[in-house]
């Protein structure tokens, strides 16, 4: 299901070294000690801090995705596993929320 490089997204504060992109997120591959996911720019429309931020977010996103996956099916399985058991207006609002989540980050990319 997920298709996204695999891996400990790590976020790198580059600050010190490259002015243009500070902030980026990488993740070791085989074979090669890291590659680049992601470069997160400080510009004058982008402040240091929120490009940051950005990058953190970034990093963290395989992590998430794994948690909603998680909630998602932790969601069901409670429903499956008490007979007679339904899911409440509340309950199927969260849940069409995780099918559409997960489905916006993991559909085939050509």
């Amino acid at each position: 299901m997920i298709a996204h490089t695999p891996g400990q997204w790590r976020f790198q504060d580059n600050a010190e070294h490259w002015q243009t992109n500070p902030y980026s997120v990488t993740v070791r591959a085989h074979g090669v000690n890291s590659v680049t996911i992601a470069n997160c720019p400080a510009r004058a429309k982008i402040p240091a801090g929120q490009a940051k931020a950005n990058a953190l977010l970034i990093a963290a996103a395989p992590e998430m995705l794994s948690l909603l996956c998680s909630i998602k099916s932790h969601l069901y399985s409670n429903v499956s596993l008490h007979a007679g058991a339904q899911l409440f207006d509340d309950d199927l609002t969260i849940y069409a929320a995780l099918e559409s989540v997960i489905a916006n980050a993991t559909r085939k990319v050509l």
